[in-house]
């Protein structure tokens, strides 16, 4: 029988908990991203430039990382354990980071906390893809889900540091990784692979084998260069907006409207899908990020933050399910780990740590216009996206529901 029988509780599927898991992550960066260059410039004094450093290493460094991490994923007898490891890793780093003083050691313990949380994304990711697609629950539904806890860790994190200080993300983020990895240990299921990935070991052959495939390169770095070009707001928007006088409230406030609209999106999948293909959505989602922000350097204020916010639903959300769906498309189910990595590895790894240095750069030097670069970087991206129409017909036709 399978585990998400009909006469299992909707609760108890392994859809719904792998959801509580990626919440669980989702509601802890949901403050790191927003709130942690702030701290980085409060507490510690850092410049634009030191932030950005400390930022993108762990994003560079996960070329290595990444697949090393995805290899011992595809390779043990429950992918599930990785996971809760590297959990209980990331909160002893961010322990360690906290207490550190001067650029250096911010540098080397940010990298490790950095890389740790970073690699729990495609991993929870995969994760994901694999339990809606046998389950009751739909990849829109269960990501949209993890937005909603993003959202809330935006808002009420706003509303902290606005009460506490910025040094309340501090006990946020050690809380939400403690909550991560109780509900990793008590609500994960185990995951085996595919029986011919079991014996596989730590063999990287499909890392080659996926290279070699001309249109998963192209997805991977298109998508990557639409995804790096929210590095500046990823990195610096908190920074601009609150040295324009924008209350902390109110950019929590404006962060979770961006994703509120992502999570409309994101539950309307199952109609948009019938319409829009996957490439399609990748060419929406970098035509939006263009057009938001090249306005966003122009550091608006008032109403027009609002409908440039819900533009995230395009400059995120659609290209990234673009991606998702042909990255599951064409990734064999024994590597969907390293695919999955291969693509955040690129993408918030090479691409986002170079867009995340140079952000730090643009910001010390031009302020807002630093999202002007990123605008021309999505617009590369969504180029580069048009050779992914007219897709070739695939063996595996498989799709998500």
């Amino acid at each position: 029988m399978s585990a998400d029988s009909d006469s299992q509780s909707f609760f108890a599927t392994r859809a719904a908990r792998v959801t509580l898991v990626m919440s669980c992550l989702f509601g802890t960066t949901g403050v790191i991203l927003v709130f942690l260059p702030r701290w980085l410039e409060v507490e510690r004094g850092l410049s634009g430039a030191e932030i950005g450093a400390v930022l993108s290493l762990a994003q560079l460094a996960r070329i290595v990382t990444g697949p090393l991490i995805a290899a011992w994923t595809d390779s043990v007898a429950d992918r599930s354990m990785p996971l809760r490891i590297v959990a209980a890793a990331s909160l002893l780093a961010y322990a360690a980071f906290f207490f550190a003083h001067g650029f250096w050691p911010l540098l080397l313990l940010g990298f490790v906390a950095l890389s740790l949380t970073q690699s729990l994304t495609p991993l929870i990711e995969a994760a994901v893809l694999r339990a809606t697609q046998a389950g009751r629950m739909s990849y829109g539904v269960s990501r949209g889900i993890g937005s909603v806890a993003f959202i809330a860790a935006n808002i009420l994190g706003g509303f902290l540091v606005a009460s506490f200080g910025v040094g309340a993300v501090v006990i946020w983020i050690l809380s939400g990784l403690a909550t991560l990895i109780l509900a990793s240990w008590t609500a994960l299921p185990n995951d085996p692979p595919p029986q011919a990935s079991a014996q596989s070991g730590l063999r990287l052959s499909s890392i080659a084998t996926l290279l070699r495939n001309r249109r998963f390169l192209v997805l991977i770095v298109s998508c990557g260069l639409i995804q790096s070009a929210h590095a500046f707001y990823y990195g610096f928007s908190t920074l601009v907006w609150r040295g324009q006088g924008v209350s902390a409230e109110l950019v929590g406030i404006l962060w979770a409207f961006g994703v509120a609209v992502e999570v409309a999106f994101l539950w309307s999948l199952p109609a948009i899908e019938k319409r829009i293909s996957p490439e399609a959505l990748i060419l929406i989602g970098a035509g939006g990020a263009v057009g938001r922000w090249v306005c966003m350097g122009f550091a608006p204020l008032g109403f027009v933050l609002w409908p440039l916010q819900a533009l995230h639903a395009l400059s995120f959300a659609a290209a990234h399910v673009g991606a998702m769906r042909l990255l599951f498309r064409e990734t064999p189910e024994h590597s969907a780990a390293m695919g999955q990595t291969l693509y955040a590895v690129l993408t918030g790894g090479i691409l986002m740590g170079a867009c995340t240095l140079l952000s730090g750069a643009l910001y010390d030097v031009g302020g807002a216009k630093g999202y002007w670069a990123m605008a021309a970087i999505a617009a590369a991206g969504g180029l580069l996206a048009l050779f992914l129409l007219n897709p070739r017909p695939r063996a595996n036709s498989a799709t998500l529901r």
